[in-house]
């Protein structure tokens, strides 16, 4: 990845995220690394940095490593100032380590950036701060001067660990006749359960869930289990983490006892049927890269009016008082709180709450307030978008956000916003489709605009177009664009000629 600005630039920043960092499967002694940049800065050389989740040289510590990369241009020999931050969701850096001066790297060569507490803070005192979305950003830094460089060339890259996510509510009948040994099963795409009570005399018998995968390929595996109680709260909530080696042998997961979930049968088994919620996180090792661009950074100068101290701590309550509040609905949403209507895929349901939806869509609105079957039922039946797209949707509609977006997420969430006639949520899929305009998406950006009458969108893909035309109207790519959309082309051709 090389900047294609033509300023120069005596420094280098590197911003890196890294998407569900909390699941990276990887055990100690293993690393994955970023993809690689160029700083032009440093003698056009080629960095990339390596990261081991699990430790390197100490197990159960989160390290990072600044890595010259062996296919490198620039001399065999090059000395640079480099630090390393980890960054909160505003972009500000809460830790910065490593302030190192005149290191040397030969090709294919690496240092450490010493933070002991990099996991503790990661995983566990910042993990709010750190981990938005399960999203780790860390940004690192190259120059050569004896001073921090002010005009810097700035580069982005993103890993994703693709996840497959599903949940289910796992109910059985007749609970409190439940045998010892008897298996009570379920069964997934890749993963099967058994529920089992020992057959062993102790008072506090343990319920257990036994499970194993018939799925090869899978590298990490989640669970998170709460009791569904008789309100439709979920209660007791656990989570487990295991790696391919525990799932070859076959996994023995303890939950709580029998005897517990008896002492609060009418809070746990209304017409003695037990309810267990399942969430299940797992990962067959794909990776994901995704570049995000490059562009400039210079120094930030501020001339704005400081508010009084009285009106700052009004405005600091109000965003406090704001941010509970979305944490709260976030919680409701993701736990299922009084839930009283779910949205139904073909392949996972999502419990959801009337009222919210249709604050924030006219169509769940006229759904949900007239003699409709889904609100006589309380099931929604939407079979036209995946459930991760689903996802994203609930997950704006409660907390008005958009968490970790991606390009080939946007169109998908702008037509399942459109339906529904979320038009805040279309709104800023449409703006993050205007900032993401290149040379290897814009025609198909205007395709999308004109076929859902987006005027502003297709007003920017085609100024993108028109700003690019040297490469794009010379391209085998255009001549076939031509070919298969021709008004739409014949309107950017117009643009070129009323232009001249």
């Amino acid at each position: 990845m090389a900047s294609e600005t033509s300023v120069e630039t005596n420094g280098c920043t590197f911003q890196w995220k890294i998407v569900n960092a909390s699941h990276c499967w990887l055990n100690f002694g293993e690393h994955f690394e970023s993809p690689a940049f160029i700083a032009d800065a440093v003698k056009g050389t080629k960095w990339c940095l390596r990261v081991y989740m699990m430790g390197h040289s100490h197990e159960h510590k989160v390290e990072f490593y600044l890595h010259r990369v062996k296919d490198c241009t620039g001399p065999d020999f090059v000395e640079v100032n480099y630090v390393l931050a980890f960054l909160g969701k505003d972009g500000s850096i809460l830790k910065e380590i490593n302030v190192s001066s005149n290191k040397g790297f030969r090709k294919d060569f690496n240092r450490k950036f010493v933070e002991d507490e990099a996991r503790k803070r990661i995983f566990g005192i910042q993990r709010e701060d750190l981990l938005v979305g399960d999203t780790l950003t860390v940004q690192c830094t190259l120059w050569q001067n004896e001073q921090k460089p002010v005009r810097m060339q700035h580069l982005y890259a993103r890993t994703t660990f693709k996840l497959n996510r599903r949940s289910f509510i796992w109910r059985i009948d007749k609970f409190s006749t439940l045998k010892s040994e008897q298996k009570n099963k379920f069964k997934d795409d890749s993963i099967e359960f058994d529920l089992v009570l020992p057959q062993i005399q102790d008072i506090e018998r343990k319920l257990f869930i036994k499970f194993k995968s018939f799925n090869g390929d899978i590298k990490y595996f989640s669970l998170k289990t709460s009791i569904v109680d008789s309100k439709g709260e979920m209660e007791n909530c656990k989570t487990y983490q295991y790696f391919e080696e525990d799932l070859k042998n076959g996994i023995l997961c303890e939950l709580f006892s029998a005897k517990e979930v008896m002492e609060r049968r009418n809070q746990y088994l209304p017409n003695d049927v037990f309810s267990l919620s399942c969430e299940c996180v797992y990962s067959s090792g794909k990776v994901l890269f995704e570049y995000c661009g490059c562009g400039m950074i210079f120094p930030k100068f501020s001339n704005e009016v400081v508010a009084s101290r009285k009106e700052q701590t009004i405005i600091k309550e109000e965003s406090q008082n704001t941010s509970n509040l979305v944490k709260d609905l976030k919680s409701m949403y993701e736990d299922a709180i009084c839930s009283n209507a779910v949205l139904h895929t073909s392949t996972g349901t999502f419990p959801v709450h009337k009222g919210i939806l249709s604050a924030r869509s006219p169509v769940f609105r006229s759904m949900f307030s007239s003699d409709m079957k889904e609100n006589n039922s309380g099931y929604v039946d939407i079979d036209d978008f995946e459930d991760d797209t689903i996802h994203r949707m609930l997950l704006y509609m409660y907390t008005d956000s958009l968490e970790d977006l991606r390009f080939e997420n946007a169109p998908n969430l702008y037509r399942i916003a459109d339906k529904y006639q979320i038009l805040s949520l279309r709104n800023e899929c449409s703006s993050f489709l205007k900032d993401s305009l290149c040379r290897s998406n814009a025609c198909n950006v205007l395709v999308f605009a004109d076929l859902h009458n987006d005027d502003d969108l297709k007003t920017a893909a085609q100024g993108y177009i028109m700003v690019q035309r040297k490469e794009f109207f010379g391209s085998e790519e255009w001549r076939q664009f031509m070919r298969t959309h021709t008004d739409i082309a014949a309107d950017i051709m117009c643009r070129k000629i009323c232009e001249q």
